[in-house]
């Protein structure tokens, strides 16, 4: 298993420009650590019943990302995909890819969850599935091929199509999905859906999300993912990956350390989120008691682990790389 870690790019009523900014030398940070990928989220707005906050826009911080770092994978984790026209994807993935120095960017994609978010810019949510299929299809064509013509349900693009600039080599992309979430006011149960395990199979690699799932469901939708992929494709060229939350107190007093723990994810976390939902869901507990959930996670057939802090203290990331990630 190798490391990746979601950069606190949060955005709320205190975010200012200085407080953004720090997260320049943040990123640089990250990269000196010895993380394989530098990631990012993708909300709109602030997604009421599971987060407090919103994030900068993740095209925009990769970019920044790109100029403060020279060799760590840039990725987002995930972009949901109906909220922009592909061709603006496109545009964006392959001058990010460009200005980065090449094969460095990873394009982790979603079809989004909030209906406020998806109201916001005029998309039915019941189409997110959909969209984010012919979206991808119409995405690799604009990213390979000159002349495109693409006449989808969706989105159409006419005759004699080409964008530049283009990847030397293919962008890889990772399906973000699951289960349902389950979260307040969502009375989905948890299953996987057909649709996600064959969009999944269809690229290149999967991240399985943790807001609003407990291990056992990670579990199942690891072995899910896993049984659907080995049963129709070579499983050398994907990668399994998962994202997960945490916040590391050092310390062996375990009521101490739960106790900050949930002070840092009230700082994210929608407040309608019980304390022992948070606990199922995330990383938590004492350095030992989460390196072993890590461990675990490698067991079941996870490759690539994109951690998130619940703060932008720059010392999570050295306590992350000192004390769990060289004991992994």
């Amino acid at each position: 298993m190798d490391f990746g870690w979601r950069v606190p790019s949060y955005a709320g009523p205190l975010t200012t420009p200085a407080s953004a900014r720090a997260l320049v030398p943040y990123f640089t940070r990250v990269e000196e650590a010895g993380f394989s990928g530098l990631w990012v989220i993708d909300h709109l707005l602030v997604a009421p019943n599971v987060y407090s906050v919103a994030w900068q826009d993740p095209m925009i911080t990769l970019a920044v990302a790109a100029g403060a770092t020279e060799r760590i994978r840039l990725g987002t984790a995930i972009l949901c995909a109906p909220f922009r026209h592909p061709t603006i994807i496109a545009k964006e993935v392959a001058s990010l890819d460009s200005i980065s120095g090449g094969g460095r960017v990873v394009l982790g994609v979603g079809t989004g969850h909030d209906d406020m978010e998806f109201a916001s810019v005029g998309v039915p949510r019941r189409e997110r599935g959909r969209r984010t299929d012919e979206a991808l299809e119409l995405l690799g064509l604009l990213l390979s091929t000159d002349e495109v013509s693409f006449g989808g349900t969706y989105y159409r693009v006419d005759d004699g199509t080409t964008l530049y600039p283009r990847p030397e080599q293919p962008i890889p992309v990772w399906i973000g999905g699951g289960s349902q979430v389950h979260v307040v006011d969502n009375v989905d149960t948890p299953n996987m859906a057909p649709a996600v395990l064959a969009r999944i199979g269809r690229h290149d690699g999967w991240i399985c999300r943790s807001s609003g799932t407990s291990p056992e469901i990670v579990a199942g939708d690891i072995a899910s993912v896993r049984g659907y992929l080995e049963a129709r494709r070579d499983m050398s060229s994907f990668t399994m990956s998962h994202a997960q939350w945490l916040h590391i107190v050092d310390s062996a007093d375990r009521d101490r350390v739960i106790a900050e723990q949930l002070a840092a994810y009230r700082t994210v976390m929608d407040v309608k989120r019980s304390d022992a939902d948070l606990q199922n869901a995330y990383l938590f507990g004492t350095i030992d008691e989460m390196t072993a959930r890590i461990r675990a996670l490698a067991e079941a057939g996870i490759d690539h682990l994109i951690i998130n802090p619940l703060t932008d203290d720059p010392r999570q990331i050295d306590l992350f790389a000192d004390k769990i990630m060289a004991n992994v």
